[in-house]
Formats: C-alpha cells, structure tokens, sequence
C-alpha cells in the first residue's frame, strides 16, 4: 500500500456518503470536499454513542488520509498530504480516538518510579492479555488450512508496511539509538540482499500457497479493530508529537511477535506446510527477540535516561499497541471460527 497513483480504500460506501467523499477528494475526483460536517456527527456517535459502525467509519477515513503519506511521489493524493481540510479532519479524528482510548487509563506509579523502566514494559506486556491470546493457540492446535490461510491474508498488509514504520523511528531520533535502530532496519531488508527482505518473504509465504496478493493487500478483510491497530502504528509517524508512542508501539510488537509465532508456525507444520513456507515467521521468531529487547533497552532505555518525563508517552504508546492488538486478535479469531 505505498507508491499507489490513488489510496484503495477498505470500503467506499457508508450512510453519510462520507467515506466516498472523503476518497473522492484525496484522490483528486473532486475539488471540494462537501461532507466535512459529517465528521462532527460521526465522531460524537462513534465515541460518545459507542457506535461501532461509526468509529469503523472514522478508523477508516484515519486510514486513508494517512496513506497520503505513503503514495506515489507525484500522485494527487501525496499534494492532499498537508492539505488543510484533511489536517483537520485528522487532528479531530486523532483527538476523539485517543481520549476514547484512554479515558479510563490509569498510569501506574511505576512508570515514573521504577529505575529499570524497559525491565517495567516486558512486564506490561507479559501480563497483557495480547501476550497470550488464544488466537494462536487455535492456530497451533485446531485451525485448518482454510482458516490459516485467512489469517496469512488478514496479516498482509501491516507486514507489507513495516519497513516502511521503521524508518520513521529514525528521523529525528537521539544519536545514541540509532545504531540499534539502523540494524532492525537493516534485518527488515535482508543485510542487503533483496530475496530475504521481510516484505519478500512474506510475499513467499502467500505465493507458496497459491494465494494472490491483491494490490490493497486485503485491506477490505479491515473491521475497525484492524484500521485501528495499523493506525497506532501511523499516528507516531505522520505526527512528530506522538512519536514516543510510536517507539512503544514498536518495542511491543517485537515483544509480541516470537512467542506467538512459535505456535504460528507449530500450527503450519501440523497441516503439511513445510520449513521454506513459513520462513517469514521463523525469521522473526528468531531475529525479534533480539529486537524487542534491544527496543527497550538500547531505545527506550537510553531515552528515558535523558528524558525521564517521556516515561508515560513509552507507556500509553505500549498500552496503545497491546490493547489495538488484542482487539484485533479476538475479531480475527471469531471470524476464522465461522469459516467452513
């Protein structure tokens, strides 16, 4: 979903035609943008209302407005990437979603107590329910070919994206975490060579299964709990003032990945898939706890040594991608249980 001439949207058509505007626009259909009073409405139903249909719609226009930033260099919607209008139909949407977020979040006292604050996130995480979510239990012991197969295409496109993350986690960045950084990134590539770059190797484990990657990389598979988990990833990176949420989102999903994957992969071994299949993941099961250590440590770490107010901004980023993340878990383990 990067270099596109237009933004593919997940879906077009919504009851307040608002989504067909709101494309229509950044893809320079139309030089108005007519519906944008219906952000008000949408947003107070969507998260004062718990309209679930209505924050699908405002996840998805986040969505979109953010691909701005990923399109072709030279395309309509990258020129829509400071547009006004779009800037503050972002900046509302960001505003609600995170207040509803975390309006009930209660920040530890750790998290500005605690002298080993990296040691504090691994036990975040490790007793968050996304750490151990029975997903990828049923993956491992139960799903069948066809529900794997769901699950390799609902994980296509923020794993067809994250190199792209992780350079933003580059600009901008204090000296001394850069050499950690730069060396994720340069395991996302492949150290060079462009057959195992992670993006490749995804694409082989869809390819040697004979599933065909479509150019919106299945992001019409996206309910709401799937825009709003590949949004926490963009808010840190399109907005230079969330971007220590964005580094705890990443250290989080580095932390999530090996174990998980562990029973991934246990999972397409019982159904016949064989080592090559699979080497996506096993890469990762091996390479992301090096990382996910080395994000708390040698990043965040070394940050908050410097900056000791940045700690509750680690910390939202982290429950930000935990929480999006079990959402999006428990969504995608009902659906592959309704398949077949």
């Amino acid at each position: 979903m990067f270099n596109l001439q237009m933004i593919k949207p997940a879906f077009i058509d919504d009851a307040y035609g608002f989504t067909k505007a709101l494309l229509s626009y950044i893809n320079g259909e139309c030089s108005n943008l007519q519906t944008t009073g219906n952000v008000d409405v949408i947003l107070e139903r969507a998260y004062q209302c718990h309209s679930v249909n209505d924050q699908l719609i405002a996840q998805h226009a986040l969505f979109i407005i953010y691909q701005c930033a990923l399109a072709h260099p030279l395309s309509l919607p990258a020129s829509r990437q400071y547009d006004t209008v779009l800037l503050e139909i972002k900046d509302k949407i960001e505003r609600h979603w995170l207040k509803y977020e975390f309006s009930d979040l209660l920040i530890p006292s750790e998290v500005e107590t605690t002298n080993y604050y990296g040691d504090f996130l691994k036990k975040v995480w490790h007793t968050h329910n996304a750490s151990h979510h029975p997903l990828f239990e049923f993956l491992e012991k139960d799903a069948s070919a066809e529900q794997l197969y769901y699950f390799f295409k609902s994980d296509s496109a923020l794993n067809l994206i994250f190199f792209d993350l992780v350079p933003y986690t580059l600009i901008g960045s204090e000296p001394d975490t850069r050499g950690t950084i730069s060396e994720n990134l340069w395991d996302e590539v492949g150290h060079g060579d462009n057959v195992f770059t992670h993006v490749n190797l995804y694409k082989d484990v869809l390819a040697r299964q004979d599933i065909i990657l479509p150019e919106n990389h299945y992001i019409d598979m996206y309910g709401v709990e799937a825009l709003a988990g590949h949004n926490a990833f963009m808010l840190g990176s399109v907005n230079r003032s969330h971007y220590y949420k964005l580094l705890g989102v990443m250290a989080m999903t580095e932390v999530l990945d090996p174990p998980q994957y562990e029973k991934l992969v246990k999972g397409c071994l019982r159904l016949g898939l064989i080592d090559r299949d699979v080497k996506y993941y096993t890469e990762h099961i091996i390479i992301d706890i090096k990382h996910g250590d080395d994000w708390l440590y040698k990043v965040i770490d070394t940050i908050t040594e410097k900056y000791p107010e940045v700690r509750k901004e680690f910390y939202i980023g982290s429950v930000l991608r935990l929480h999006t993340a079990e959402r999006y878990y428990d969504q995608l383990l009902h659906k592959m249980k309704n398949i077949g």
